[in-house]
């Protein structure tokens, strides 16, 4: 993996962990009267693409009243983030050699732990789905990246949780990548188990 030049990170379940998650928006969902008149996969795409402000217009009224109704709810999983142990001695080794970036899949209110803990400090851009209107693992998200740093797919690596959204998004730009598993044993030779692997891992030929 030697030549990266640019590390670029997931979220949650990578850098960040949601200690009481009570899956507001799914909730919301569910207590709606008719779903919004939207399927779940719709539903779900929109609250991931769209910011908070535009959903309120998108989106029946039914969905602001619920949101309003039950935002304690919301409030308390953001409270209970919490920043894995690893993670800034990470990311401060990291950014001493290597331009780092963030891509995640999220909806606009779980943006406010990323300041909160001051992990923002450490990337040049963070790439928020919200914002961008798409999704991992679709390619113009990543390829944002690419226009950012004007790197070669070859000097960028990804690292995140998920095969679906993290690992098929980076093979399709032919990016290097290393899951995060910290919650079953490691059996694949792209897996770490802890971010302090990453660098003898960039290291590695």
């Amino acid at each position: 993996m030697k030549g990266v030049k640019v590390v670029v990170f997931d979220l949650y379940n990578t850098l960040l962990e949601i200690k009481e998650s009570n899956n507001f928006f799914l909730n919301l969902y569910r207590s709606s009267s008719n779903g919004f008149s939207l399927d779940i996969s719709t539903y779900t795409y929109l609250v991931m693409t769209k910011e908070l402000d535009k959903l309120f217009e998108l989106l029946p009224s039914e969905f602001k009243e619920l949101y309003i109704e039950r935002k304690e709810d919301l409030e308390r999983e953001i409270n209970s983030v919490e920043v894995y142990q690893e993670v800034y001695n990470v990311l401060e080794e990291l950014s001493k050699n290597y331009r780092l970036f963030l891509i995640s899949n999220l909806a606009t209110p779980y943006k406010k732990p990323v300041f909160d803990k001051h992990l923002n400090s450490y990337f040049d851009e963070m790439i928020f789905s919200c914002d961008y209107g798409c999704l991992k693992p679709e390619q113009k998200i990543f390829k944002e990246v690419e226009k950012l740093t004007g790197n070669a797919p070859e000097e960028i690596l990804m690292v995140g949780d998920s095969y679906k959204s993290d690992i098929v998004g980076a093979k399709q730009m032919v990016w290097n990548y290393l899951k995060v598993n910290r919650k079953s044993e490691v059996k694949e030779v792209f897996e770490i188990s802890n971010l302090e692997e990453i660098i003898s891992q960039i290291a590695m030929k």
